[in-house]
């Protein structure tokens, strides 16, 4: 065989090879074997998904125009892969759990309607246990959408709305309500109008001064509307109910609403609770609360039960234990009962709200009257600090313990005096004059006064 021969043969053999290699390039690709995680995952081609080719693992060798492939499983999110030459022999999909597939909007926040019941707005969660696949999907300013959710989507599903030639009417604040000049409401903020023609509407909402606009075709969307507030004030008082008093004139109870033009002190006064004062004006807080303090009521018992209540100085009866008693300051109390010692003691406002007072039975003279007077007499008797008058000079006192008493007369030095049951019938303290221009000297309480509890 001759070289240019030889040659020849070279050329045409090689010349197969490449039209081989050529034509598997252009007719198909090599075979792939295509596995998922998990397992059992569907085969399509994509774009002739009614029939799967097969199951995973599926080995393939597809025409190379039908290079693209979509695997699906039950439960999971599907996905596109792209087949080429280059491909490895074996490719493994990791599909995804679909736990969670949101329908999205552009804009966000749009309405979802199901056969015309609402269901909410995106985001929204899509539940694939629930029949609805298909939703209405509305917003403002937007054209409304009917959309149909994939079955098998690869991720969330986006819906981008287009807009109509509505105008978005918004407030500040929301949900205000827009009505057209006859007085017909259109909707709440956000809204869309038409904008083709000119249109008188009213802005209102509670609280706030109303606003008349214009909407026409070259108003731009969306359209912002500012309310002014009304200086309404609403005061709330917990608990609930109470008076609310201006210049002793009663305006009403809580929760109490008023349109305040100018500062103003009111009061609120509720049974067994604290009275309040506050001050409201145009600029306070739509909505003012406020706590109201409960009085200091004291339940005081005795230990025997059904003893006899006094102020201290045994003349004003309060009542038989047990007795609820008002102590808004330190107080002085006696309690007496027959076969037991005279029992004195103080309360103040920072006491328990139930107080026991244990009694001692008496040993000896059970009770003696005693005869008070002074020299000079007429001296005003009082309990010890003068907080409570009780006679004057000569004065007969039932004592079953020590008792301490004040004496005061003008022109004389105050006297503090103590008596007891073996005191004599009658006894009469000297008062001494005083010559510091009459000046009073208290004594200091707490010499000879009860225990406090």
């Amino acid at each position: 065989m001759g070289y240019d021969k030889m040659k020849r043969t070279t050329v045409m053999k090689l010349s197969i090879v490449a039209g081989f290699i050529l034509s598997l390039g252009m007719s198909g690709c090599a075979p792939v074997t295509l596995s998922s995680d998990p397992a059992g995952a569907q085969v399509y081609i994509k774009g002739k998904d009614k029939q799967s080719i097969g199951e995973t693992p599926l080995r393939v060798n597809l025409m190379a125009a039908d290079k693209e492939l979509v695997v699906r499983k039950s439960g999971y999110f599907s996905q596109t892969v792209v087949l080429s030459p280059i491909d490895p022999e074996s490719i493994n999909v990791k599909l995804l759990r679909r736990d969670k597939v949101l329908l999205l909007s552009k804009p966000d926040g749009a309405e979802l309607f199901v056969e015309g019941e609402r269901v909410g707005r995106t985001p929204y969660r899509i539940d694939y246990k629930k029949p609805w696949r298909t939703f209405e999907v509305k917003a403002p300013g937007y054209a409304t959408v009917n959309y149909t959710i994939p079955e098998d989507p690869e991720g969330d599903v986006m819906i981008d709305l287009e807009r109509d030639n509505s105008v978005l009417i918004v407030s500040k604040p929301k949900n205000a309500e827009v009505f057209t000049e006859d007085g017909k409401l259109v909707g709440k903020t956000p809204v869309g109008v038409p904008g083709e023609e000119v249109r008188n509407l009213e802005l209102r909402k509670d609280g706030y001064y109303s606003k008349i606009f214009v909407i026409d075709e070259e108003t731009e969307s969306p359209f912002l509307i500012e309310l002014e507030r009304e200086p309404i004030v609403i005061v709330y008082s917990d608990p609930i109910g109470a008076e609310v008093i201006h210049r002793g004139v009663t305006l009403g109870i809580t929760p109490y609403r008023h349109l305040v033009k100018s500062d103003m002190d009111i009061t609120l006064v509720y049974d067994r609770y604290q009275t309040r004062q506050i001050m409201i004006a145009p600029d306070s807080p739509r909505e003012v609360h406020v706590a109201l303090d409960p009085k200091p009521f004291v339940t005081i018992r005795s230990k025997p039960a059904g003893a006899q209540l006094y102020r201290s100085g045994g003349v004003e009866l309060l009542g038989t234990t047990p007795v609820e008693v008002l102590i808004e300051r330190d107080t002085a109390f006696e309690i007496h009962k027959e076969g037991y010692d005279i029992k004195p003691f103080t309360l103040s406002s920072q006491s328990n709200r139930d107080v026991i007072v244990p009694l001692k039975q008496t040993v000896g003279i059970l009770e003696k009257v005693v005869k008070i007077d002074s020299q000079p007499s007429g001296a005003k008797v009082y309990r010890p600090g003068g907080a409570e008058f009780i006679g004057e000079t000569p004065l007969e006192q039932h004592v079953r313990g020590e008792r301490t008493f004040e004496l005061q007369l003008d022109g004389f030095k105050t006297k503090i005096v103590t008596v007891a049951p073996d005191s004599a019938d009658n006894v009469t303290f000297a008062l001494a004059k005083d010559e510091s221009a009459r000046n009073v000297t208290v004594s200091d309480p707490l010499l000879n006064t009860p225990s406090s509890f």
